[in-house]
């Protein structure tokens, strides 16, 4: 048994909870087109259909999809194999080639509120990092319609007004589709605020106002969960520079107060907090990159 198949076994054992499951982004592109991504969005709309489980959160991405689950490990690895099947299905119909066979997932356990909320930000952000749109924004992922009325906005039909040959032809599948689902006839991709259950994140987020700024704030939430799935975050230097005054605010000091040992000292704790690179943290902390380089590599500040 591979290191792959271990994992799948020990997933597979995992009681009911709630998880994180993020696909590979690294081995495949699952969305080339506007109408993929649809696709996917409507193939996640069928997961409470076909298993056990609940969807919470989502977003799909080019390369990768993000999934908040409520259910048994068992049925997480089932929904992925689904999801994946039915990705490589569109692809090769669209003239594309196949997902690898080695494309995985890796599946974060959520054990408590603290680690929702730092897995519902993370979710929520994952646009934002790789695309001009703010958080919320982004069509085919469910946060646009958290702490948000926009969604009355878009022209819906219901899915028990549309013919079974219709459905069919949005869904792909033969599987019955719940009346009361809401489709945008323009898109033809089914909103998430008639699948989607949010309640456990308006639990741990009460108001608007706390989202919010965990989103925009939070950052060693963002570098803990991409550090669990394995992927690479950047911070802009104007949130480098937000960190900055963080850490320092912390420790009751200020910037200029900070000799250029100090400010050294603070660099290397930074980078290996955060991940920020020389030049990055030379535009927050204005001492040259070139400094802060050989700071990275000196024993002096990593005792």
């Amino acid at each position: 048994m591979d290191e792959r198949q271990k994992r799948r076994a020990e997933y597979k054992s995992w009681k009911k909870g709630y998880y994180h499951l993020c696909t590979d982004g690294k081995k495949g592109t699952i969305c080339h087109d506007e109408a993929e991504y649809v696709y996917l969005v409507n193939t996640i709309s069928l997961l409470d259909l076909l298993f056990p489980v609940k969807v919470h959160f989502y977003e799909v991405m080019r390369s990768h999809l993000h999934l908040l689950l409520s259910g048994r490990g068992e049925h997480c690895v089932a929904v992925f194999d689904y999801v994946k099947r039915r990705i490589n299905k569109r692809l090769v119909q669209d003239g594309h080639p196949p997902l690898p066979e080695d494309y995985d997932f890796k599946l974060i356990p959520v054990v408590d509120e603290d680690q929702m909320r730092k897995n519902g930000i993370y979710i929520a952000r994952n646009a934002s990092e790789v695309l001009n749109i703010r958080p919320g924004g982004y069509l085919f992922g469910s946060s646009m319609v958290f702490y948000s009325d926009v969604f009355r906005l878009f022209d819906t039909v219901r899915a028990g007004d549309l013919s079974e040959r219709k459905l069919r032809k949005v869904f792909q599948t033969h599987v019955p589709i719940p009346p009361d689902r809401l489709i945008h006839p323009g898109l033809g991709m089914v909103l998430p605020q008639c699948f989607v259950d949010l309640d456990v994140l308006y639990k741990v987020f009460p108001t608007a106002k706390e989202f919010e700024t965990r989103l925009v704030k939070d950052y060693e939430a963002f570098i803990e969960i991409a550090d669990q799935i394995g992927e690479e975050i950047t911070f802009s230097v104007e949130e480098a520079k937000d960190i900055v005054k963080q850490e320092l605010m912390m420790e009751g000091r200020i910037l200029s107060d900070l000799s250029n040992d100090d400010r050294c000292a603070l660099a290397v704790r930074l980078n290996k907090k955060y991940r920020l690179d020389a030049v990055t943290l030379s535009q927050s902390i204005f001492i040259p990159a070139r400094i802060i380089s050989q700071a990275l590599k000196s024993k002096k500040y990593h005792e």
